[in-house]
């Protein structure tokens, strides 16, 4: 009986004991549980913290970014207030007159059509009796022979060449008079004689030494008449240079970029000048101005 109740004791005891090891297991479970979760917790509010400041930060350089592009665009508008195309246009005619000082540059270059601000282009000044210059119309100033204006497109030019003597200045003019074709009045006392050649039609009269011609492609449906009579209506109130032998002025009644395709060209002694516009009418400008 006494050995029964002592194994009785015993495995009361032992199951006991075994209760009580696993309560303390759990506990530890669910310790380390809550402890992963805060750390957890800490990370996130941690990670929180530093998109924060990240974002902070950013807003901050956004913020100062944005106040250097106004900074920047209210230079650049202080530098274009200060250079007005007027301005612009009368530094650059003053340097082309200072540095071709021996002879009368055009001074009427723009035109409404063009940009606002001229600048220009030139060959050595060194070289008095041979040089060329090409002027530019744009949207924004820039100095005489900047390099930028080699990606631009000139839109006049004016050129004075020396030749060996009078005969040869006047042979390289290449005056053409044609009296030939259909007689037409253009105004003033004058008329012009118009044929055609080659899909274009050819208005040509004669002005004192002046010969002039516009030409007009029948191709394109374009008419000569227009233009030889505003040509002679300007004419009639400004007065072109007055070529010792020979001058020729070739227009063109078409729309066109190119520089080239309206010329001025005359003879004073063994010097020949060319002005050439792309609008015919302000090539004329361009010629007369050479006399202010």
């Amino acid at each position: 009986m006494k050995k029964k109740l002592i194994y009785s004791f015993i495995l009361i005891a032992g199951l006991s004991l075994a209760a009580c090891g696993g309560k303390g297991k759990t506990a530890e479970s669910s310790s380390s549980s809550k402890n992963t979760e805060k750390t957890s917790q800490t990370s996130k509010s941690t990670s929180t913290s530093t998109t924060k400041s990240s974002t902070s930060e950013s807003s901050t350089k956004t913020s100062t970014s944005s106040t250097e592009i106004k900074t920047s665009e209210s230079n650049a508008a202080v530098k274009t207030e200060s250079n007005t195309p007027a301005k612009q246009a009368d530094t650059v005619l003053s340097q082309l007159n200072t540095a071709f000082s021996t002879t009368h540059l055009p001074q009427a270059i723009l035109t409404s059509r063009t940009a606002e601000y001229l600048t220009a282009a030139t060959t050595s000044a060194a070289d008095q009796a041979n040089f060329r210059i090409l002027y530019y119309a744009e949207t924004s100033p820039i100095e005489v022979n900047d390099l930028a204006v080699n990606d631009l497109q000139p839109i006049a030019s004016f050129e004075k060449k020396t030749y060996a003597s009078n005969e040869a200045a006047a042979s390289a003019v290449n005056q053409i008079i044609d009296n030939g074709g259909n007689p037409i009045d253009l105004g003033y006392g004058i008329t012009g004689h118009q044929q055609g050649a080659a899909g274009s039609t050819f208005l040509s009269w004669q002005e004192g030494n002046w010969s002039l011609v516009v030409r007009a492609s029948n191709i394109n449906g374009e008419v000569a008449d227009p233009v030889a009579k505003e040509a002679v209506a300007y004419l009639e109130t400004a007065m072109l240079p007055a070529p010792q032998t020979v001058g020729q002025i070739s227009l063109t009644a078409s729309t066109s970029d190119s520089y080239q395709t309206n010329s001025v060209v005359w003879q004073e002694g063994a010097v020949v000048y060319t002005n050439q516009h792309f609008d015919p009418i302000q090539a004329l400008k361009m010629a007369v101005s050479t006399n202010q």
